[in-house]
């Protein structure tokens, strides 16, 4: 079997819910929280993407969701040393999501030639077929095609 390397967007919602405890107290064995296995799998094997402004919203959830400001900043540090930054060029996406708070993870993924978009947000799942690439999928659908 080929292994392919793809460009990956995760949306905040994915961030979270991998959680930060486990840069503390390592990844438990088997690891049943889907959304870790995601984030590990795409830092650890495929490009990971993301810009100031998400990587901005992924702190700010985290400390507002209660993970503890030093390891929200931990997973945070993590994150930007495993993906790729990508400069935001394009204005709008040709297919807005319902949220506009969300557009920016679609402008992400667009300027970043990205493969897939994880999210669980129905503001971006509602454009699936709207896109053909990025691919923009749930967790569970996308945890096979990334390896997780």
């Amino acid at each position: 079997m080929q292994n392919q390397i793809f460009r990956v967007v995760l949306d905040t919602n994915q961030v979270i819910a991998a959680g930060s405890r486990w840069l503390e107290y390592g990844v438990p064995s088997p690891d049943r929280n889907i959304c870790r296995r995601i984030l590990i799998r795409v830092a650890e094997t495929h490009t990971g993407l993301y810009c100031g402004k998400i990587v901005g919203e992924y702190l700010e959830k985290l400390v507002d969701s209660g993970h503890p400001r030093d390891r929200a900043l931990k997973l945070i540090t993590y994150v930007m040393g495993a993906f790729t930054q990508v400069s935001i060029t394009t204005v709008s996406a040709p297919f807005a999501p319902s949220d506009p708070d969300d557009e920016v993870f679609l402008l992400c993924a667009i300027d970043g030639n990205a493969d897939y978009l994880v999210s669980d947000d129905h503001s971006l799942t509602n454009l699936r077929s709207s896109y053909a690439k990025p691919v923009i999928g749930k967790s569970l659908e996308l945890a096979q095609a990334l390896g997780a």
